[in-house]
């Protein structure tokens, strides 16, 4: 699909101020398919062209319950009568952290802006509690923008090595290569693995930090007991089990991965859904280690760090996750994935359906997908086709096979009878 004469145009004028012309490098399509956005509202979103797409990427997943949510902003709106940075605390950001613990069960909750800086955050926090400095992360993981993270995101398949001790490869250039000394990586959803590197490293290893499910990796799902097993071989080596719940927090349940998998972390880090696209993250967990924070002790801070407009925002959103909005979403993903399926199935593609109803995906393949290097050997090319016919159709989801379809409280059946329509179409013409 390429954009429309106004789109591009518009990209183009941005391209003279802003590298690639966007601000995220996730957003850069091409010169001639990057899209410009004119508005979103509900389920919405509109091009430059007011070309109009059903929105399953959603700001890769923040607006959990719909584009300009009324409730949302008129919360935002009386918020922000009283200003908006204090560098003082504000009611608000009490009523959301009462909010947060009742939720999720966590002890103690400190904000941030973003995914990123609540992970950067929480493995601070985690070094600094055990004394100990080196992390593990799974293979695929994607844990934030920062250094210590981006190792193993997306590594090329086979140069990554042999997946019993694999390769450690940063994301791109700028990143330091002395950094690697501090991170161990593993396949996901293989226990005999993670044993045997906690085994031979626990008494360097400050924190295990585990996506419960790889929301950036088409949602591969924790095979049964994999979460528990993590949670045992933590607490074993006194090691910071750190459950990174920036997509599925408030997202696949009320209280989050911990709720569905039944699993408590030490800590747990949110963004995404808690704001509904407003930018709000925060550092939650046990008391024990969240009360070490503080001057003198572990540092944290951030001068936006629980502003008012964010936090009106994520008090909003709590209050309707609470009342029942995740019915809705579930609902809407559950009709996607069984309609999905069918249509699969009739054509002959091999094909893996897997994750929550509130962010499935879809990922082409005729073997399991309980891992990163599954996942990669799978058919992106075919993915990308389907994507690409369906903006023309009017339905958006990401075309990166790697992301999950998010789906808002505002998708209505209609949106899903369009887009199952849409998909079948699409598969026909390129399969059929």
């Amino acid at each position: 699909m390429k954009s429309g004469p106004k789109t591009r145009a518009m990209f183009m004028r941005a391209k003279e101020s802003m590298p690639c012309g966007v601000t995220s490098n996730f957003r850069y399509w091409g010169d001639d398919r990057t899209l410009v956005v004119k508005k979103g509202e509900g389920a919405y979103i509109w091009d430059q062209d007011d070309n109009r797409y059903i929105d399953y990427r959603l700001g890769f997943g923040p607006v959990i319950l719909g584009h300009a949510y009324k409730e949302v902003i008129d919360r935002v709106a009386d918020g922000l009568k009283m200003g908006n940075t204090f560098a003082m605390t504000n009611e608000l950001e009490i009523n959301v952290a009462e909010k947060i613990r009742k939720m999720t069960g966590v002890d103690m909750v400190r904000y941030a802006n973003s995914g990123t800086e609540a992970t950067m955050g929480a493995i601070r926090v985690a070094r600094a509690w055990t004394g100990r400095e080196k992390i593990l992360k799974f293979e695929g993981a994607y844990h934030g923008f920062h250094d210590y993270s981006l190792w193993n995101t997306y590594p090329p398949i086979p140069g990554t090595g042999y997946r019993r001790s694999p390769v450690l490869i940063p994301q791109g250039s700028g990143i330091p290569a002395g950094i690697s000394q501090y991170i161990f990586s593993v396949p996901f959803n293989d226990k005999e693995l993670l044993k045997k590197k906690v085994k031979e490293n626990w008494g360097d290893l400050a924190a295990i930090i585990v996506e419960p499910l790889l929301g950036n990796q088409a949602s591969i799902m924790p095979r049964d007991g994999f979460m528990d097993f993590i949670r045992e071989i933590c607490s074993e080596h006194e090691i910071v089990m750190i459950m990174d719940e920036v997509k599925t927090g408030f997202r696949i349940a009320p209280g989050g991965a911990q709720e569905y998998f039944n699993v408590k972390a030490d800590l747990v880090t949110y963004a995404k859904s808690l704001g509904n696209g407003f930018p709000v993250a925060a550092i939650c967990g046990k008391k024990e280690i969240m009360g070490e924070i503080g001057p003198g002790k572990i540092p944290h801070g951030g001068t936006y760090a629980g502003n008012v407009a964010s936090m009106a925002a994520a008090d909003a959103v709590l209050d309707m996750i609470a009342a029942g909005a995740l019915d809705k979403v579930n609902a809407h993903g559950s009709k996607l994935k069984t309609g999905w399926k069918k249509i699969l199935d009739k054509a002959g593609v091999p094909h893996v359906i897997q994750g929550p109803p509130s962010m499935p995906g879809i990922v082409f393949t005729d073997k399991g997908c309980l891992e990163y290097r599954d996942w990669a050997e799978s058919n992106h090319d075919l993915y990308e086709k389907v994507i690409q016919k369906l903006f023309t159709k009017g339905i958006m989801p990401d075309c990166d096979s790697r992301e999950p379809w998010f789906i808002s409280a505002s998708h209505s059946d209609e949106d899903a009878d369009y887009c199952l329509g849409a998909f079948g179409e699409a598969v026909n013409e390129i399969c059929g």
